[in-house]
């Protein structure tokens, strides 16, 4: 195998290779990188040559990256990072965090998390900005290249080897229905699954949940009447019928007693839920990642199930 000559390559290349992938666009890239974009253009052109590959080409909404592109963009990141960690001799210190953040969390993650390790993150980081989006199937694409820092979940099935993950906390299925209800505050699971409920789909699938799986297995069947993507409609819906819905502890007993709602002993045997964090092997080793995971995990730690 010929053997790479690495003194002659420009290694400030792989930074605009970089930029270039994240940004798919060679005039944003070139504002990311203070740079005019003709310059940035023939920074492709070797780049592209270099690679031997076009690294971007024209889609149906712009410029997408290769395939070849797509996969090298992950070690890319983290080898500008590790380099980055290399020559700093600052050490780490969040008061010196500036620009922006992104998590991916459902809205039951955002409701729990999000007030608490807000104002850890203000009281470490005032200069660091946050932004929040929804968890979606997409998430998993976006924490592969390290574009979100951190995303919040539910373990459902083994994740991809790129993706790390850590257990936050274990909760509990509680149900809530309004005061009065006609059905009572002790249910049997015979009389559960008569009734009719919400069904919060908090990361957009419609899917059979925990609850539903334990109704099959008795051979019992629950009628949904109402599938919504918010927690906070849910208590409101159930406080003004005779609905009731099943949800994680720690978010239904938050909201149980402001919302007027008694909560009662979800009558079936659901496994645990084990709420979970995810991020990439890129930002493993980052200190800035390192730093939010224990605020995260400092959180979890007073999470009520």
């Amino acid at each position: 195998m010929h053997e790479l000559d690495l003194r002659g390559i420009d290694l400030n290349l792989l930074l605009l290779l970089n930029a270039l992938i994240e940004q798919r666009n060679v005039t944003w890239a070139a504002d990311r990188m203070h740079m005019s974009q003709p310059a940035m253009s023939r920074a492709l052109a070797r780049i592209r040559k270099l690679m031997n590959d076009p690294i971007l080409v024209r889609g149906g909404d712009g410029l997408m990256p290769t395939p070849r592109a797509i996969a090298l963009h992950p070690q890319l990141k983290r080898l500008l990072n590790d380099i980055t960690h290399l020559i700093s001799d600052v050490p780490f210190s969040p008061q010196l965090l500036t620009g922006c953040i992104t998590l991916a969390a459902t809205d039951h993650e955002m409701i729990v998390f999000l007030p608490k390790l807000m104002s850890l993150i203000t009281q470490d980081a005032p200069q660091l900005d946050v932004m929040v989006i929804p968890l979606f199937n997409i998430a998993a694409e976006c924490l592969h290249d390290g574009s979100i820092d951190l995303a919040f979940g539910v373990a459902q099935a083994t994740l991809p080897s790129y993706l790390c993950q850590e257990l936050l906390y274990k909760d509990t299925y509680i149900t809530l229905m309004r005061r009065q209800h006609p059905a009572g505050n002790c249910l049997s699971v015979e009389q559960f699954s008569t009734l009719n409920h919400v069904q919060v789909t908090a990361v957009g699938n419609s899917g059979g949940s925990a609850v539903d799986i334990a109704l099959d297995k008795l051979g019992l069947h629950r009628r949904i009447v109402l599938q919504l993507p918010s927690f906070i409609t849910a208590f409101a819906v159930v406080a003004a019928s005779d609905l009731v819905v099943t949800l994680p502890a720690s978010i239904a007993q938050r909201y149980a007693i402001q919302s007027d709602l008694v909560a009662i002993a979800t009558p079936i045997d659901c496994p645990p839920i084990n709420h979970i964090s995810i991020w990439s092997r890129v930002r493993d080793a980052d200190p800035a990642n390192q730093w939010l995971r224990k605020l995260v995990r400092e959180v979890a730690s007073r999470v009520e199930s």
